[in-house]
């Protein structure tokens, strides 16, 4: 991951608008946790779910099923999407992600995470390193670095980081005030709990899962009884407390899992990889 600027971060709850998950990744310059960042956004916004089949434990992996709109998705979303669960995907689609067994998946992965590269490159957002550069730092295989006009996206990242990182009472206190909330009415605990799922995918970017996860699963568990009837179609940290499975191992196994199938080092590890999808093709604005 790049460095954290040297400029004034402001905290921030909500997730930077305009970027997808892989394009906030490369942009913060860690391209290797996008596809399971991207993977845990889909989930807590209900496109996807994520499950142990019945039964099985942690050596049977994940299956994951499509069970959103897609075309309601934004194009970075629509092409890992489409590579995950095919052209024209119905839902209820789902394959399975099991140890060792996911090397074609990630082969394939590897065209959307590049053509989402490319995105931000035509797009003015990040420039592709230069042969010196590739020289001096082999073992980064970093593909492109952020340009000034990405600035804003990083540093409303690197505020969503500072956010997670909080005491509960500092985050609660920023909520409410009118600086943090904007909003005349407080937030109930289990709004503050929806709101904290949200930037469940930014912990994963920044490696904060299993501290996020364990503070979400407190406040789970904390809830006032009046709330219980509304978590399970809203939250998906109920999904991952079916059949006991608990909830900070069920995301440490999911990240782990992905990892194996984004890396392959597929995008960094190809020198000028990102030219040849630039000129030809025509991009969506990002924003």
């Amino acid at each position: 991951m790049l460095r954290r600027p040297n400029r004034l971060i402001i905290p921030q709850y909500t997730a930077p608008a305009g970027v997808s998950l892989v394009a906030a990744a490369e942009l913060l310059g860690d391209g290797k946790r996008a596809i399971a960042a991207q993977l845990i956004d889909f989930a807590v916004r209900k496109v996807i779910t994520i499950a142990r089949p019945t039964g099985g434990g942690k050596r049977s992996g994940f299956t994951v099923t499509l069970v959103g709109d897609v075309s309601r998705e934004g194009p970075d979303e629509n092409a890992v999407l489409v590579t995950l669960f095919g052209s024209a995907p119905a839902v209820g689609t789902s394959f399975a992600l099991r140890p060792k067994r996911n090397k074609d998946l990630g082969v394939r992965l590897q065209g959307p995470h590049r053509w989402i590269v490319a995105r931000l490159v035509a797009a003015g957002l990040a420039r592709e390193q230069g042969l010196f550069s590739k020289l001096l730092t082999p073992w980064q295989k970093r593909p492109v670095l952020p340009t000034p006009a990405a600035h804003p996206f990083i540093d409303h990242a690197w505020g969503v980081h500072d956010y997670i990182q909080w005491a509960e009472k500092d985050r609660f206190a920023f909520l409410q005030s009118p600086a943090g909330a904007q909003r005349q009415q407080p937030l109930n605990e289990l709004e503050v709990l929806i709101l904290n799922e949200k930037l469940l995918p930014y912990a994963v970017l920044f490696g904060l899962e299993k501290q996020w996860m364990t503070e979400l699963d407190v406040q789970y568990r904390t809830l006032p009884p009046e709330f219980l009837d509304d978590v399970g179609d809203l939250l998906l940290i109920a999904d991952f407390l079916v059949d006991g499975v608990e909830i900070v191992a069920a995301i440490g196994d999911l990240v782990d899992l992905v990892d194996a199938v984004d890396a392959l080092e597929g995008v960094g590890a190809i020198f000028g990889g990102i030219g040849e999808f630039l000129g030809n093709l025509d991009f969506p604005d990002f924003g």
